[in-house]
């Protein structure tokens, strides 16, 4: 049952909130974070710039590159591959990793289409690392993803990525060992743990079947002075539904194997004990936004703190080595 009351929220923010959050496409990277000239040379892809770059430790105060002299801080570099889930999530990273790196670089794709190397691709485009893509043979991300790896010899990989689930939550009957689709992404973790001191791979992405999109939705609501809790309730699912619908997809992503490999289940952050809400039931912001279901700032600051404790043991152990 939701638990908000017309009384705890302002009516008018909540519209305002989720209005802008349903049409927010691209945003302002962090300011320290600039263009990324190496990777472009490695993979030769400069289209659709908002998607990538690079922050280095750097001290302003005197005008030249920094590494922190405590062994474990400023020494490390961190990457962040993925679509554009990825890209959505790399400002709240960066902001809590706080300069405490050599250099983090982005390296997204989101699904929209462009020419590369004079080829242009169809309306949509690849963008996913661990999941075969059906148009890898117009533009392979995962390759290029491949090339910045190992060019760059990252210490901490973040996967974030969204649309898993079309393959990954496929029946599959028998040992699991058998199934190619597990396999599939199980070589592909394989290379990143391969390829980088530790791995962090963003589980599952629930994503609501609404035409209009979660916060758009809201907004309309809330504006046709629909502001009771029963006008809301049809925005969750249960978790018991949730875990069903899922359960191919999360028995893959459970199996999959890698010492050095942190699985962050980020449904677990969202999802109370009987319910997966689709906003945040004391203000009434989505925590899904525009038409793609991408992240929404609300739901960010619901994962905020799972991710603070993943790069918080990731710099204790840099620390310690």
């Amino acid at each position: 049952m939701v638990l908000f009351s017309v009384d705890s929220f302002n009516v008018e923010k909540a519209i305002r909130y989720n209005e802008r959050e349903s049409r927010k496409v691209y945003f302002d990277l962090p300011s320290d974070c600039g263009r990324d000239y190496k990777a472009e040379k490695w993979t030769g892809l400069t289209e659709e710039p908002q998607m990538r770059c690079i922050s280095v430790c750097y001290d302003h105060s005197f005008n030249f590159l920094v590494r922190s002299l405590q062994k474990g801080y400023g020494t490390a570099k961190v990457l962040l591959i993925g679509n554009s889930y990825g890209y959505r999530t790399f400002p709240v990273l960066h902001k809590l990793f706080a300069g405490r790196y050599a250099e983090f670089r982005l390296f997204t794709k989101s699904c929209e289409s462009f020419s590369f190397r004079g080829t242009k691709t169809s309306n949509l485009s690849a963008r996913m690392f661990l999941n075969k893509d059906p148009l890898d043979s117009q533009f392979d991300y995962a390759k290029l993803a491949r090339r910045v790896i190992r060019h760059s010899k990252p210490d901490l990989i973040f996967v974030i990525e969204k649309d898993m689930e079309a393959a990954q939550n496929k029946p599959f009957d028998g040992v699991i060992e058998d199934d190619p689709i597990f396999n599939f992404t199980q070589a592909r973790v394989r290379f990143l743990s391969d390829h980088a001191g530790s791995v962090v791979i963003d589980d599952q992405y629930f994503k609501p079947h609404l035409t209009d999109g979660v916060a758009a939705t809201i907004a309309d609501r809330l504006k046709r002075e629909k502001t009771k809790p029963d006008d809301f309730e049809d925005l969750r699912i249960d978790s018991e539904v949730y875990l069903e619908e899922f359960k191919y997809g999360r028995r893959r992503l459970t199996a999959l194997k890698g010492d050095n490999v942190i699985k962050n289940r980020v449904e677990d952050q969202i999802c109370l004990e009987e319910s997966c809400y689709f906003f945040n039931q004391k203000n009434l912001h989505a925590y899904y936004g525009d038409l793609a279901l991408h992240q929404t700032t609300e739901m960010l600051k619901k994962l905020k703190p799972g991710y603070k404790r993943i790069i918080k043991h990731f710099l204790k152990e840099r620390k310690r080595q």
